[in-house]
């Protein structure tokens, strides 16, 4: 599929927060959704670190940091274990954030399909907020107020049992979805915790 070209405006406001980030570090963009930049700026961060990184941190097999002294010397078997351990937590670290972003997350819903043509269907059909449901009273009511009330699939006299199962279903799973991305989240913030002084080359 053929990219779509950017229009005038666009390339603008994309200049405007390149400006602002080589400026301040970061764009107006980036702070009406933060939890998204953080993720997408952390794990290629991480893994850049990973495979460009010319020290490493002394990880014993539980990962707890071994203090030693500089002066210790240390074995090429020690260095090339200590630096794999280091490596594989800064990628695992990388994997974690890449796991919590919703864009990124290998979770994947098996009902979005389902619901796409679902609310295609009924919008095609109804309108995307079920004007074609409304009774006459509530046509009249929404001439008078300004606004109606709104169906949705589950509404739909002939299919809205049928719907209503499937888009059920479609609800668990992002529930399952969005417990597992807080899991990954949680389990992310406690190694950036405990390793925070750590991340540097």
């Amino acid at each position: 599929m053929k990219k779509k070209e950017m229009t005038k405006k666009e390339i603008a406001f994309e200049a405007r927060m390149a400006k602002q980030r080589a400026k301040r570090g970061y764009s107006d963009r980036d702070t009406w959704s933060i939890d998204y930049w953080f993720c997408n700026t952390i794990s290629p961060m991480l893994k850049q670190l990973a495979k460009n990184t010319h020290s490493f941190q002394t990880l014993d097999e539980k990962g707890e940091i071994i203090y030693k002294d500089f002066k210790d010397d240390f074995s090429k078997e020690e260095s090339e274990l200590y630096a794999k351990r280091w490596k594989d937590l800064l990628l695992h670290m990388a994997f974690l954030a890449d796991e919590m972003n919703e864009e990124t997350c290998s979770m994947k819903n098996p009902y979005e399909k389902d619901f796409n043509r679902i609310y295609r269907a009924f919008g095609k059909k109804y309108g995307m907020l079920g004007e074609g449901l409304q009774t006459d009273d509530e046509k009249k009511e929404a001439e008078e107020k300004g606004y109606h009330r709104a169906y949705f699939p589950e509404d739909d006299p002939i299919h809205g049992e049928e719907y209503k199962k499937t888009l059920d279903q479609h609800r668990a799973y992002d529930e399952k979805i969005r417990t597992y991305r807080d899991e990954c989240k949680d389990e992310f913030f406690r190694l950036f915790n405990k390793y925070f002084w750590c991340l540097w080359d």
